[in-house]
């Protein structure tokens, strides 16, 4: 979980999109430039503020960023984590 946020943090777009489930994976926000695009234009970094744990393969993600353009956003999202194929993936379930 905190490796996905931090990439986002790191406008990493490459690793963030990698620790996506496959079929989600490079597809609109998950896309590898989108997330580079889009967190790489920050005038304060997006942070992970918080996590809670949601049932057995569930997590409650908090966290807060500043575009560019001065818009601040203080959000939330319900991620589900899956293991497939040998491998540890997410599914943002919104908020």
């Amino acid at each position: 979980m905190t490796a996905f946020y931090s990439a986002l943090a790191a406008a990493d777009g490459e690793t963030a999109s990698a620790l996506v489930v496959p079929e989600k994976r490079c597809k609109g926000p998950f896309n590898e430039a989108s997330i580079h695009a889009f967190y790489g234009a920050m005038s304060q970094p997006f942070k992970l503020t918080g996590t809670a744990l949601r049932g057995d393969d569930g997590v409650r993600v908090s966290y807060e960023y500043v575009t560019n353009d001065g818009r601040r956003c203080q959000g939330r999202a319900d991620v589900q984590t899956i293991y497939a194929f040998g491998n540890l993936g997410l599914e943002d379930q919104g908020a």
